[in-house]
């Protein structure tokens, strides 16, 4: 008797069951729009670098490195042609945003990006430092040059 009035308690309510409908449609992600932008964004897409949803008319892009958003920014046209081509037409802007420290963009356990110049662009860099009279830039090539054979 005590087991069936156990299991016609009402347990916990699911988080979403507090979050207005509308909400949870925004921050869904849209799988379709993630398949036509593959091509495109595939990399980064893959290793969950960026977190892709609609909002109405707009694309919203976040991501948590500043490189990844200023790619992304430079890509915005390519993205919608891509995104019209596919049948997204009513898709009008895309919007770039950079996620805060811990949240779903960053959190995914993705390995990090490979950070090692191959040794042919580390004599390149040594190469174009030489050449240049400004100091402080032939510096700067020359420690990137040094830093990328660190880490390899």
């Amino acid at each position: 008797m005590k087991r069936d009035k156990e299991a016609n308690r009402p347990g916990p309510r699911a988080l979403a069951s507090y979050i207005d409908p509308a909400w949870r449609m925004r921050s869904r992600g849209d799988s379709g729009v993630q398949r036509a932008l593959h091509g495109l964004l595939g990399p980064l897409l893959e290793q969950r670098r960026i977190a892709v949803t609609t909002d109405g008319s707009t694309l919203i892009i976040t991501c948590s490195e500043p490189a990844c958003a200023t790619e992304l920014r430079f890509l915005q046209r390519d993205i919608r042609k891509t995104l019209s081509a596919a049948g997204y037409p009513a898709i009008e802007r895309v919007r770039v945003a950079i996620s805060a420290p811990g949240t779903a963009a960053e959190a995914t356990g993705a390995p990090p990006a490979e950070r090692t110049i191959p040794p042919a662009a580390r004599r390149a860099l040594r190469a174009a430092a030489s050449g240049i009279a400004d100091s402080r830039l032939s510096d700067a090539l020359r420690r990137l040059a040094h830093a990328g054979a660190g880490n390899g």
